[in-house]
């Protein structure tokens, strides 16, 4: 049996005894997890193990969109594509869950911004929504959606979404119902 002599350069290329160039030296890396005790490895910069999900939801997401958003979350190392078009689908379904049900995500997002949404939060929607499409329709728009990048920005953009139409109008709601009932009642004859 021969075994072959492989040395490396100082870019971590692998080269034979003559110096030529081989091929490049991928890096394996395995921690362990100060959380949880599980192993994580990562090959260079890429995760591999276990699957996670990118960045946690909104705890006011509601179930049907957080559904999405995880699957999205734990694929988006192995095909950003696919957890675009996810989280495309999460956003409809959002949609849906704030009282729209068209068949258009784009006429929901028009719906919502009659409604009074916000246009910071209508240009997030709009975002997701065109990101979205690319993955789901490739060739439409000129774009790439293939790095994780951009899903982890669509899911940022996913929680502000949520923050601001359920979690914060929730929060105001609750300090509100807070106030004494009779401060209650003369906001109520003030705005008749």
């Amino acid at each position: 049996m021969k075994l072959n002599h492989h040395f490396f350069d100082e870019d971590n290329h692998v080269v034979d005894s003559k110096g030529s160039f081989k091929e490049y030296l991928n890096e394996l890396f395995i921690a362990r997890c100060v959380n949880c005790g599980k192993k994580i490895i990562w090959i260079n910069d890429d995760y591999i193990y276990p699957d996670i999900v990118a960045k946690e939801p909104n705890v006011d997401m509601p179930e049907s969109v957080k559904q999405l958003y995880n699957e999205a979350g734990t694929i988006y190392n192995k095909s950003p594509r696919a957890a675009c078009a996810l989280l495309r689908l999460a956003i409809d379904r959002l949609c849906n869950e704030l009282g729209e049900t068209d068949r258009d995500i784009n006429k929901n997002i028009g719906a919502l911004v009659k409604k009074g949404l916000p246009q910071v939060v209508q240009q997030a929607l709009d975002v997701v929504r065109v990101v979205g499409n690319k993955a789901v329709h490739p060739g439409v728009i000129s774009f790439d959606v293939d790095d994780k990048g951009t899903v982890t920005m669509l899911m940022r953009l996913l929680n502000i979404i949520t923050e601001r139409m359920i979690t914060e109008p929730k929060e105001i709601e609750s300090l509100y119902e807070g106030l004494p009932e009779t401060v209650k009642e003369s906001i109520t004859k003030r705005d008749k």
